[in-house]
């Protein structure tokens, strides 16, 4: 691959580069397959085969399960786990209703305690690849990074063939287009024949926290 080698970095800055990454994969993973969200997904019946990868910094996990059909076959899965943020407007409820608090530490004028809220004021948002691919197994599998340089005929030849190789269907585009999957979130259409978009909300926002 002509001449390449390795950047070297400090734990840290290695460790805070990794978290960024999953945080922002997390957040860009689209489940949108029209058919796929007509059933809930079976989370009693995923049987956990491996953490892929946890992003301490980004509070969240990605997870590799395997849901077993009726016929005993496994299914793979990506299950992504992440802690949510706090909403102001619920702070109140988060200190007053039915919120267990369990000491840790005391010393002094100050301690560390487990707090532990109501089932609807510990919300985690997952997000669930299923069927899940080899591809998106290795896509949420922590790996090495390394800078590599590449001439124009590297890209060409190597790199180019392997991105298009490795690409995702897009068919959750096409599902929102011919309104199959999402219709409801809608916010705005323009149906020019050349110039015409849908406008969705992203999934990574809640529509609620601005």
């Amino acid at each position: 691959r002509g001449a390449g080698g390795a950047m070297a970095e400090s734990p840290r800055v290695k460790r805070r580069r990794e978290d960024g990454e999953a945080e922002r994969e997390a957040a860009e993973t689209q489940p949108r397959d029209g058919a796929a969200a007509a059933a809930p997904f079976p989370l009693a019946e995923l049987r956990l085969r491996r953490v892929l990868r946890e992003a301490a910094r980004g509070k969240a996990v990605f997870l590799h399960g395997e849901v077993t059909g009726p016929s005993g076959d496994g299914t793979d899965a990506v299950v992504i786990l992440e802690k949510t943020p706090f909403q102001e407007e619920k702070i109140s409820d988060l200190l007053k209703k039915h919120t267990k608090l369990e000491l840790q530490i005391s010393n002094d004028i100050y301690s560390t305690y487990h707090l532990y809220p109501p089932p609807e004021l510990s919300e985690i948002k997952t997000t669930v690849v299923y069927p899940a691919t080899e591809k998106h197994l290795q896509k949420y599998l922590r790996q090495e990074v390394h800078l590599i340089r590449e001439t124009w005929e590297d890209y060409k030849n190597i790199t180019l063939p392997f991105i298009q190789s490795q690409s995702f269907s897009i068919q959750w585009v096409y599902n929102i287009l011919e309104k199959k999957a999402e219709a409801e979130r809608i916010i705005h259409e323009n149906p020019d024949p050349c110039n015409g978009f849908i406008l969705v909300p992203d999934l990574k926002w809640n529509q609620n926290q601005v």
